[in-house]
């Protein structure tokens, strides 16, 4: 038996938590009757397939254009606390080639930006990203003299991520304010610092911008946003999948921008239906009084529901959120509920196959050693044999009583005395005949 059949052995004996890794089949997409619920859904599917990219991925793109494009004073209504805002994290999840930036670019020809004060902006640091909303402008101070000084000249970003790892890498640097700034703008939070002199101020008021954040990840490198759970940041993120088994051979048309009627925006809250209003109230009384908690991973359920169904009222040109926007807001936080659990489905997985290729090397390692420390006992005991043999004490030659005595105890605890006359035999240093030993013509 080798080494490699005692190893698999061994390892075939020990336990290893059992993790399903997501399958090619898993229905992580949106339920292919979502899309037939209202045109612009099916307009959305439609252009996705056309250019064979996922239609999750183009709606979250979307859902995340529509965003930026809506002024920061439409807010919706203070269910629990106080009013949130319209904010969103995008996360586009699948392997590498199936096409997550392109599924931006498709989004960007259904939704194109047409006004000056959103810009689209690559996602860098804290600080780049608020600087996004501002600029230097030529001022008249009370002296009468002309000026520059940092204003915030700009409602809305939408910050894109081809490759969202450097997220968490960019994130994990000593001092990085990114994530932080994430989390806090995702709320409509107040953001910056206004403890500069004029030209260096970096500030934006709570409620006073939009943020809309789109990031790729490759499925593995998902994880390490996940990570992060403990401060809330994948909280924040909706998942959508990059991959989307649904796209038809054949492309279907083009079937061009989406003709949105833009809503007549006013200031302050969305309406929503009191039902909707009722069942956020009731899951939060229930998790305050301490009657049921939830995952740490869901703590922003129900907020991330509501921003999802106030863009979809936005998106068929209503300031109002129904039951309809809910009920389909509710398979959005579905599909991204499924996505992000194969992320972590995946990371136990490779864990798991961590443990045991670790446990192989460790085992394999021992083994090793052991060979080796096996190895110099049986070379050591045929050496002690050999030089006993030759000494010519024991008269009409040795047995093999005796020679066991001449070897070491330690070594004869690792190697078979048989082993240990085999090797003294083979390099020459005794004859063995039936029960008698003698010299051979190597002298050790």
């Amino acid at each position: 038996m080798t080494i490699d059949d005692v190893l698999d052995n061994i390892l075939d004996g020990l336990e290893f938590p059992t993790i399903d890794a997501p399958t090619e089949s898993a229905p992580v997409n949106l339920p292919a009757g979502f899309w037939d619920e209202r045109p612009e859904l099916a307009h959305i599917r439609d252009a996705a397939h056309c250019r064979a990219r996922s239609s999750d991925a183009v709606l979250g793109v979307v859902l995340a254009r529509v965003a930026a494009v809506t002024p920061p004073q439409v807010l919706l209504p203070a269910v629990v606390g106080s009013t949130a805002t319209l904010d969103v994290c995008v996360a586009l999840i699948g392997r590498s080639g199936t096409g997550k930036s392109s599924a931006a670019t498709v989004a960007e020809e259904l939704v194109p930006i047409l006004t000056d004060d959103v810009a689209v902006r690559a996602l860098g640091s804290g600080e780049g990203l608020i600087e996004s909303y501002l600029e230097l402008v030529e001022e008249v101070d009370a002296n009468g003299n002309r000026v520059k000084v940092k204003r915030q000249v700009r409602r809305g970003v939408l910050a894109m991520l081809d490759e969202g790892q450097a997220l968490a890498e960019m994130g994990g640097r000593t001092g990085s304010t990114l994530l932080p700034t994430i989390r806090t703008a995702w709320s409509g939070g107040r953001l910056g610092q206004a403890n500069a002199t004029d030209d260096r101020k970096r500030f934006l008021p709570a409620r006073g911008y939009r943020l809309a954040l789109v990031a790729g990840f490759q499925t593995e490198h998902a994880t390490a946003l996940l990570d992060d759970a403990a401060a809330g940041t994948p909280q924040r993120f909706l998942y959508f999948a990059a991959e989307d088994a649904s796209i038809p051979d054949d492309a279907p048309p083009w079937p061009g921008p989406l003709e949105v009627d833009r809503p007549g925006f006013g200031t302050g809250e969305m309406e929503l239906d009191p039902a909707i209003a009722a069942e956020i109230r009731g899951r939060a009384l229930a998790r305050t009084r301490g009657e049921y908690a939830v995952d740490a991973l869901d703590a922003h359920r129900d907020l991330s529901r509501l921003k999802v169904a106030g863009l979809l009222a936005l998106l068929a040109g209503r300031t109002n959120i129904d039951a309809d926007d809910w009920r389909l807001s509710g398979d959005v936080l579905d599909a991204s509920d499924r996505v992000r659990s194969g992320i972590a489905a995946a990371a136990r997985s490779r864990a798991k196959e961590a443990e045991r290729t670790g446990t192989a090397k460790a085992i394999r390692r021992d083994a090793d050693l052991e060979d080796d420390q096996t190895g110099r006992a049986r070379r050591s005991m045929a050496v002690s044999i050999g030089r006993h043999v030759h000494k010519g004490e024991c008269k009409g030659g040795c047995t093999r009583s005796c020679v066991t005595v001449a070897t070491a105890y330690k070594h004869r605890r690792l190697v078979p005395i048989d082993d240990a006359l085999e090797t003294a035999a083979r390099d020459g240093f005794i004859v063995v005949d039936g029960s008698i030993i003698t010299a051979g013509q190597v002298a050790p």
